[in-house]
């Protein structure tokens, strides 16, 4: 690997994560961490902050690389890389350090704003470099052989799933040795390193097996992006794949398109999953969080929040719903699909409709299902509906978000990083938060369908008023937002 090419290539990816606007989101999201951190009770800080860190800085670049990957693949960038004297090993060292610089910064602003005095600095970025690294190499490994962000997500979600086990332990949920042969764990220990005392041994297992993850994963890497990605390009440019060939077929725009949908959500794993969510999460609500609540009952009375995890439940499936329809979006723009509906009688507005009508339907019956499945509260019948009709309009903003003010996937990735903080925040407003400070947190969509919800749980009155407020005021957010993606004009 030649070092001058990587010290080109790493200002060239800084330079391009700014222009998405990689900072701007994390300079937003670090603050909030930051916030949140310091809003903890001293005694729970450090796990908060361990958790903080682990579950975000030190997992970007795992996400961000794949978007990274798939538009420069899209738009042409990776062709003339492949022609570059760039080799592999500077294109992926590139992409793993430009991402780790973000995770650092973002790390360092938390622990000063938010941990305060006393952080064991090397331990800190110690692990988080490691971690980012290792995790950016992964991310190219599991990227590598998809066309489609959607496609990613649901390979993500599996590694994630399994990677991030060693969590369950740092909670006191379940605890087994099995844990060290996962990398998440040696991260864990290095970031507990960092805030309280950890054996000698650990430290050594940690910092030993970081490495050699590092080392593994980086070869892993390199083979995937020469066998899937290199090659990918080449085979691209000989098919030479035409540009929203299938809009406004024989069966006409409105047909065309629910057909590719139908095909998407039956061969993409990712939609498999999306279409089970709702039973998933009802499942993990029914067994799950009640065991949660018995193992962390000398920690937190938990089941006096279950009307407020209910609510939580609630609003992700609208909101996973939305994120696939608004990357379906963002996906149909980058592939001239949305530019190809111009010179069709679908038009741009009909387009909208459409997306629209199958994100509010699909998430009103993920909402819908997801009491009963949970089983944790009860909810009389026509409350449940009205709350899962309101909760169905913060899907539709979640896609609207992404398709209007995201030009592409990559910086549709940036976005969405605000959609898990936009539905914890008011979850835990209305959680901690007395009236009537907490309709402060009204300004987030979320917020009315979840009071209403809770509200309609514990009978203290005001559900309708909630839901109508929530529903004019999350109906004028999408007017805002239908405007914005029809001014660019596609």
């Amino acid at each position: 690997m030649s070092v001058g090419r990587l010290q080109a290539m790493l200002p060239w990816d800084v330079r391009l994560q700014a222009r998405y606007g990689f900072y701007t989101v994390y300079a937003v999201l670090t603050l909030a961490f930051a916030l949140g951190v310091r809003a903890v009770p001293v005694d729970a800080r450090p796990l908060a902050f361990v958790l903080v860190v682990f579950s975000d800085p030190s997992f970007l670049g795992f996400y961000f690389v794949a978007a990274l990957v798939l538009f420069e693949k899209r738009e042409g960038v990776l062709d003339a890389i492949v022609t570059s004297p760039l080799s592999t090993a500077a294109y992926v060292c590139s992409k793993a350090l430009s991402l780790t610089l973000l995770a650092l910064l973002a790390t360092a602003v938390i622990a000063v704003l938010g941990y305060g005095p006393g952080v064991g600095w090397p331990a800190l970025l110690g692990g988080v470099a490691l971690t980012s690294t290792l995790f950016v190499f992964v991310g190219f490994v599991a990227v590598a052989r998809f066309d489609s962000i959607n496609a990613y997500f649901m390979t993500a979600l599996a590694y994630m799933t399994v990677l991030g086990l060693p969590v369950f332990g740092v909670l006191g949920l379940f605890e087994t040795p099995l844990y060290y042969l996962l990398p998440a764990k040696a991260s864990l220990v290095l970031l507990r390193a960092a805030v309280e005392t950890v054996p000698t041994w650990e430290l050594v297992y940690a910092v030993g097996y970081l490495l050699l993850g590092n080392v593994v994963a980086f070869a892993a890497a390199g083979r995937a992006v020469d066998r899937h990605i290199v090659a990918g390009v080449t085979d691209h440019k000989a098919a030479g794949t035409p540009i929203g060939a299938s809009v406004g077929g024989e069966y006409g725009p409105v047909a065309s398109l629910a057909l590719a949908d139908l095909k998407n959500w039956l061969r993409d794993p990712l939609l498999v999953y999306i279409g089970l969510a709702p039973v998933l999460l009802g499942l993990v609500g029914r067994f799950g969080v009640p065991y949660a609540a018995s193992a962390l009952s000398d920690w937190v009375a938990l089941a006096a929040y279950y009307p407020e995890i209910t609510g939580l439940f609630v609003l992700f499936g609208p909101t996973i719903i939305g994120f696939a329809v608004g990357f379906f979006a963002l996906e149909d723009r980058e592939q001239g699909t949305l530019t190809a509906l111009r010179l069709t009688p679908l038009t741009a507005r009909g387009y909208l409709v459409y997306r629209g009508v199958v994100t509010l339907g699909a998430g009103f019956l993920a909402a819908l299902v997801m009491v009963p499945l949970s089983g944790l509260v009860a909810l009389p019948l026509a409350t449940l509906v009205a709350v899962a009709a309101v909760a169905s309009l913060y899907g539709a903003i979640t896609a609207l978000v992404l398709a209007s003010l995201a030009a592409n996937t990559v910086e549709g990735i940036a976005v969405s990083k605000f959609f898990g903080l936009s539905v914890i925040a008011p979850v835990a407003v209305v959680a901690v938060a007395p009236l009537p400070a907490q309709y402060l947190a009204g300004v987030l969509p979320a917020y009315w369908p979840l009071a209403a919800l809770v509200r309609g749980v514990d009978g203290s009155g005001g559900v309708w008023a909630l839901l109508a407020v929530g529903a004019a005021y999350q109906c004028a957010v999408c007017w805002l937002l239908v405007r914005r993606f029809l001014a660019r004009g596609e």
